[in-house]
C-alpha cells in the first residue's frame, strides 16, 4: 500500500513540475510576444512634429562635431580636454539594451537646484515623455550634494528603468554613475559633463556644446564686422567650462581665423547688473572708439548692464553679442540693443535625454562613446521672432 502511495505521489508530483515548467515556458513566451508587440509600438510613435513651447521642434539632435587629435601644447591640451570631455574615455562595458521599447519604461530625472531655466528643462522632459508614453519623475535637490545623493539610492531603491543625471560636483558624479551601474541601471548625464572617470559608466551624455555655438556666435560676429575690431569680454565664473567656452574659446578662435580681432581686456564681474554696467563704461572711458566688440557669458543681467551703459554713453555703433536665449536676452535683440545670441532650447535640454533613452530601449545601436548635443543656432533682430515666446 505505502509503495502504490508513494507512486501515486511521485506521478503528481512529476504532472505538477511538468505543469510549473509548461506555466513558466508559456509566461515567458507570452513576456516575449509582449516586448516584441512593445518594440513594435514604440517603434511606431512619431515624435517628428513634437515641438516646445517656443514652437521649435524638440526631439532632434544637433550637430556632434569629430573630436580632433590631441595637441601636443600643454594650454591647447587643457582646453581639448574640457572641450570633448567624454568623447574618447575608456567605458566599462555598457548595461545592453533591453530592446523592448520605450513605452511604459520609468524614467527619472535629477536635476541641480530651483531657477527658471530648470523648470524649462523639466517641462521639456514631459512633453517628451508624453510623445513617447514613458513615465516620468523629476526630484530636484536644490544645489544640495546630499540630497542628490539621496536621491540616487532612492531610484536604484524604485527600480528605474533609466536615469537621468544632472551631477552637481564632478568627482562625487564618479560614485554616483559607478552606484547607479553596479544596480544594472543605465544613466545618462545631461546638461552637465561629468568626468573622464565618471564617464566610464555613462551610457550618453547629452548637453549644450557651448564651444561649438560659441564658435559660430564668434563667427558671426567676425564676418559681420569685417574681421577685424577691438573685442571686450564679461566672463562666467572664472574657473568652470562656460567659462573658457566662452571667453577662452572664442579669443583662441580669433587668433587662428581673424587676427584682426584684438582683445582689448577680459573682466568677470558677475551675474550682477550693475557691476557689468560699471565695467562698460570704464572700457567706453578707457579706450573710446577701438571698442567695438562685446561678448557676453549672461543675455540676461550681463546684457541688461552692458546695454544700459552703452545706452547712456550714445555708443550704438559697439556689437553685442551673448549667451542665449531667456526673454530677456531675446527682448533685447528684438529691441535691437543686442546683436546676435546663441539659440540654446532649455526644453531640449530636458527632451534630448529622453530621445537617447528612447533610442537605447528601442534597441538603437548609440556607440561606445555617445555625445548627443542641442541644436544649435544665431539668433538676431531679423529672426528672433521665430523663437518667441521664451521659455524662461
Amino acid at each position: 500500500m505505502k509503495k502504490i502511495f508513494s507512486l501515486l505521489l511521485m506521478v503528481v508530483l512529476v504532472a505538477g513540475s511538468a505543469f510549473a515548467a509548461g506555466q513558466q515556458e508559456e509566461a515567458a513566451g507570452k513576456s516575449e510576444a509582449e516586448a516584441q508587440a512593445n518594440l513594435k509600438a514604440s517603434l511606431a510613435i512619431d515624435i517628428s512634429d513634437v515641438r516646445g513651447s517656443d514652437g521649435q521642434l524638440l526631439l532632434m539632435y544637433g550637430e556632434t562635431r569629430p573630436v580632433p587629435p590631441k595637441p601636443s601644447d600643454a594650454a591647447a591640451l587643457d582646453m581639448w580636454k574640457l572641450e570633448y570631455a567624454g568623447r574618447q574615455t575608456k567605458k566599462v562595458d555598457m548595461i545592453p539594451s533591453p530592446a523592448d521599447g520605450i513605452i511604459g519604461k520609468k524614467i527619472i530625472m535629477i536635476m541641480q537646484s530651483e531657477h527658471p531655466y530648470w523648470t524649462a528643462v523639466a517641462n521639456g522632459s514631459r512633453i517628451a515623455c508624453e510623445a513617447y508614453q514613458a513615465e516620468f519623475e523629476m526630484w530636484n535637490p536644490n544645489g544640495d550634494l546630499n540630497q542628490q545623493n539621496q536621491y540616487i539610492d532612492r531610484a536604484i531603491a524604485e527600480k528605474a528603468d533609466i536615469v537621468l543625471l544632472a551631477s552637481l560636483d564632478a568627482k562625487a558624479s564618479v560614485q554616483q554613475f559607478k552606484k547607479l551601474y553596479d544596480a544594472g541601471i543605465p544613466a545618462i548625464a545631461y546638461n552637465m559633463i561629468p568626468s573622464d572617470d565618471a564617464m566610464r559608466y555613462v551610457l550618453a551624455i547629452t548637453a549644450p556644446d557651448d564651444f561649438g555655438q560659441f564658435k559660430m556666435l564668434a563667427e558671426y560676429m567676425a564676418s559681420d564686422v569685417g574681421g577685424s575690431g577691438g573685442v571686450g569680454y564679461i566672463t562666467h565664473i572664472p574657473g568652470g567650462s562656460p567659462y573658457f567656452a566662452r571667453t577662452t574659446n572664442v579669443v583662441e578662435y580669433y587668433k587662428e581665423n581673424y587676427p584682426g580681432m584684438k582683445t582689448l581686456d577680459i573682466q568677470s564681474p558677475g551675474f550682477e547688473a550693475p557691476k557689468t554696467k560699471q565695467v562698460v563704461a570704464d572700457w567706453i572711458t578707457r579706450f573710446g572708439d577701438d571698442l567695438t566688440c562685446i561678448v557676453l557669458a549672461d543675455d540676461s543681467a550681463q546684457a541688461l548692464g552692458a546695454t544700459q551703459a552703452l545706452e547712456e554713453a550714445g555708443r550704438s555703433d559697439v556689437y553685442v553679442i551673448a549667451a542665449g536665449n531667456s526673454k530677456v536676452g531675446m527682448d533685447l535683440v528684438k529691441a535691437g540693443k543686442i546683436n546676435a545670441i546663441t539659440f540654446q532650447s532649455a526644453e531640449a535640454d530636458g527632451a534630448v535625454p529622453i530621445k537617447v533613452a528612447a533610442d537605447y530601449f528601442n534597441g538603437v545601436d548609440l556607440g561606445s562613446n555617445a555625445a548627443f548635443y542641442l541644436p544649435q543656432a544665431v539668433i538676431t533682430p531679423e529672426n528672433v521672432d521665430n523663437y518667441m515666446p521664451a521659455q524662461w
